[in-house]
Order: C-alpha cells, then sequence, then structure tokens
C-alpha cells in the first residue's frame, strides 16, 4: 500500500504542476542499496541512506515522497533530524500481517525467511505518525485526499 499510495500522490501533485519524486525502498535496492540484507539492520541501513537522498532532493525543491519499512523508531528519528523535523511529514499506511501477506509484491512472505518486518524482526509502530491510513478499509482515492490534505495543513503545497 505504501508505494501505491506514494506514486499515487504523486500523480496527483505532478498534475498540480509541483515538482516531485518518489523514493520507493524497493526500487533504491536495486541500485544504490544493492547488496544490503533484508533484515532489519539492512532496512535500517535503506532507510537512512534514502533519508539523506531525500535531503537532497528536498534541498533541491522537490517534494520527496518516500515509501519505505522504516522498521524502528531510532531510525525515524535519526531521519528527522538528518531530513529535519519541519519538512519530514510521517504517514503511517497501516496493514495487518495478513494484508501484507496476501499482498506480497515481491515475494517476501511467500520466502519465508528472517525478513519479514514485525514477523521476523520488531517492528515499531510510528506512535508520532502525522496521519495514519489504514489501507485495509481506506479506498486508495479517499488515502490521496488525506495525503493531500495534510501536506496543506503542513503548507507543503
Amino acid at each position: 500500500g505504501k508505494s501505491t499510495l506514494a506514486y499515487a500522490v504523486e500523480r496527483k501533485l505532478f498534475d498540480m504542476g509541483r515538482a516531485v519524486y518518489v523514493l520507493d525502498g524497493q526500487n533504491l535496492r536495486h541500485d544504490l542499496n544493492k547488496g544490503l540484507p533484508q533484515d532489519r539492520a539492512g532496512r535500517t541501513e535503506n532507510w537512512r541512506r534514502a533519508a539523506h537522498v531525500a535531503r537532497q532532493f528536498n534541498e533541491a525543491g522537490l517534494i520527496t515522497l518516500a515509501a519505505f519499512v522504516a522498521p524502528d523508531a531510532e531510525g525515524r528519528e535519526q531521519a528527522k533530524s538528518l531530513i529535519g523535523a519541519e519538512r519530514l511529514i510521517t504517514v503511517y499506511v497501516q496493514a495487518s500481517p495478513q494484508t501484507c501477506r496476501q499482498r506480497d509484491p515481491q515475494g517476501l512472505y511467500a520466502a519465508g525467511g528472517d525478513n519479514i518486518p514485525g514477523e521476523s524482526f520488531p517492528y515499531d509502530v510510528p506512535l508520532n505518525a502525522d496521519l495514519v491510513v489504514d489501507s485495509e478499509t481506506s479506498a486508495l482515492d479517499e488515502s490521496v485526499r488525506q495525503v493531500m490534505d495534510l501536506l496543506r495543513r503542513f503548507e507543503a503545497i
């Protein structure tokens, strides 16, 4: 749900004439973060590197939508400090493990192993998210509207 939502918001912002880019965690694993393990430590490093890229894109004037599993509160705080608390908005796209297993676009659940956030290693739910989107009950259009409203509230658009 997080990538689907990010790309839908990107389209909406692009149609409004905004400079926007989606940093997708899985896509970064094909180049910048190639070779990082899919465990908690690898995901944390993936997220840390992406935060650096997001900050650079943001400083260049792009609205950057980061679609990542950020497994721990410490890593999210590190990203906030790197990017700037005034420029980082957290949207937690919530889904049950059963829904994640059904969607499983990368085959992580099918492969099993020790790379499943919240099952194979702990996942710290973001307690201070600016928005929680329940991807099981909210339609994509409604979720996009919620994110757009949030961006307006933060005067990001």
